[in-house]
């Protein structure tokens, strides 16, 4: 607020001002201790304002069950702080309406401002608001400073780009053209006229104020306002899709408010707009009727919903195929390119693995060293191709020879390690013995006349009760030293670490 736009609005001899019974209600509200005879007495003095104000103690806005008589029961059943803002409420309209026209549409102007309050009145119960008439009030009058603007410059609303019910469009109009908007020259007008600080801060939308704390009553008072006037414009002008779809969103990020509550505030719309047509006196002549509103509401919501479920189930069907791709890709990581088993990153890593775990849980563990015997000859003679042929094969032998906890993995060249966790030495050599008949019963097609036999050589060491092994660097070497001494005596045969101790100890 400028200090020549603040000027402007005080010399402006048609400003809006409350009336004479409005301002002293403001007055006696401030009072620490309000005298109930006085208001009483107050709200008598104006028989219309009185007769409102017990017509709408008897409405289906508030559904007590019992007919409320008198003024004074009327006080009682809705509250003082509730009286104080019907009253005010019903006096503003009343005065404000009589304000000479200038280029804005005061029809519409007064059809959003009484449908907004309404959708506040319902919101603040929704949402639990102490103040439900005083929610309902600044939902009224949150577009006040556009009554203030018009006055001050007649042209303004004449320019809209577009009708007078967008109300985004009216922001980024004033904004445009003024510098500042209809909201902080409400809020202003509000101040001046003494009303409680929280409803200028609603009416300006100011909802990350330093005053406001986070998550607290008044947030969720200016957010109720807020909201209001984007449920008002679905009554007042033809709505699409996109339009129900922005309050579901508007309803979810201010208030938390899930698509069926929504659906709910919708139909407590419907019920009580006809109740304020009559206690307003007036015809709001809505562009559509509520029900088919409320219609297109539960319609969009739906379609948009299981849009939204189809592209969850999307969703998922993709995770799922990712974490399967995924899943085989890192698979496939660990895996040697040529042999299918783990390459020698991972072999090294299971066998740390199985190594820890055996020292843990006090178990045994075996540890094969394999080598294809006299390999290099068959490279030579046929062809690294050939030789990859091999390679293949073996591995695929040694494979199936496992059972379902044992691990292979390639250590280098034609070189394999066995891994059998939770196997004694026994164990280890009837696999190698399987291993051996497996590899002595098959040929490998070397070329059109020729077909090969490869057989291994296989080295056993166990770390158990008979041969504790400190570190997994002492088990390998003396799996290797049992597989070297298995070819250097031939090939083809598996010889244990243990064999090869007791043979130095001789």
């Amino acid at each position: 607020m400028t200090p020549e736009l603040e000027t402007k609005l005080k010399s402006c001899q048609n400003l809006p001002s409350p009336p004479t019974i409005a301002i002293q209600i403001i007055s006696l509200a401030k009072e620490p201790d309000i005298d109930l005879g006085r208001i009483l007495h107050l709200l008598n003095c104006d028989p219309a304002l009185a007769s409102k104000i017990l017509r709408t103690a008897n409405s289906p806005i508030y559904p007590f069950g019992k007919t409320v008589e008198s003024l004074r029961q009327a006080l009682v059943v809705l509250g003082l702080n509730a009286t104080i803002s019907l009253a005010l409420s019903f006096t503003l309209v009343q005065s404000l309406q009589t304000m000479k026209e200038g280029g804005l549409d005061y029809s519409l102007y007064w059809k959003r401002a009484l449908i907004a309050g309404t959708a506040c009145r319902i919101l603040g119960k929704v949402c639990q608001v102490t103040e439900i008439e005083e929610v309902y009030l600044a939902g009224l009058l949150q577009d006040i400073g556009m009554l203030a603007l018009d006055q001050v410059f007649p042209d303004l609303y004449v320019t809209l780009p577009s009708p007078q019910s967008n109300h985004l469009e009216i922001l980024a109009h004033e904004n445009q053209v003024l510098g500042i908007t209809h909201e902080e020259v409400g809020s202003w007008l509000l101040t001046q006229w003494n009303f409680p600080d929280r409803l200028g801060l609603a009416v300006s939308k100011i909802e990350d104020s330093p005053q406001i704390p986070i998550h607290n009553e008044l947030a969720t008072f200016i957010s109720c306002v807020s909201l209001s006037g984007s449920i008002a414009e679905i009554f007042l002008r033809e709505t699409s899709e996109g339009d129900i779809q922005r309050i579901k969103t508007e309803a979810q990020s201010l208030l938390g408010l899930s698509p069926d509550s929504l659906i709910e505030i919708l139909e407590s719309m419907k019920t009580q707009l006809p109740e304020l047509e009559r206690l307003f006196e007036t015809d709001l002549q809505l562009w559509q009727n509520p029900q088919t509103i409320l219609e297109q509401a539960r319609e969009s919501l739906l379609i948009r919903n299981l849009q939204a479920i189809k592209q969850v189930e999307e969703l998922q069907i993709s995770n799922a195929t990712m974490a399967y791709e995924f899943k085989h890709l890192e698979e496939d990581n660990r895996r040697d390119a040529l042999t299918g088993v783990l390459n020698r990153a991972n072999l090294d890593t299971s066998l740390a693995s199985a190594f820890e775990a055996a020292i843990k849980n006090k178990e045994c563990l075996t540890l094969v060293f394999c080598d294809l015997d006299k390999f290099k000859s068959v490279n030579d003679t046929y062809g690294h191709q050939i030789g990859d042929v091999v390679l293949r094969s073996a591995a695929q032998l040694l494979q199936v020879k496992l059972r379902g906890t044992d691990s292979l993995g390639r250590y280098g060249g034609e070189e394999f390690v066995l891994i059998l966790p939770n196997a004694p030495q026994d164990i280890g050599e009837k696999v190698c013995e399987r291993i051996l008949k497996a590899f002595r019963e098959t040929t490998h097609k070397a070329s059109t006349e020729d077909s090969i036999t490869v057989t291994i050589s296989l080295g056993i060491a166990t770390h158990g009760p008979e041969q504790v092994y400190s570190t997994l660097s002492d088990l390998l070497r003396d799996a290797d030293e049992a597989v070297y001494y298995s070819k250097i005596h031939g090939g083809n045969r598996f010889t244990t670490s243990s064999f090869l101790k007791a043979e130095q100890l001789a």
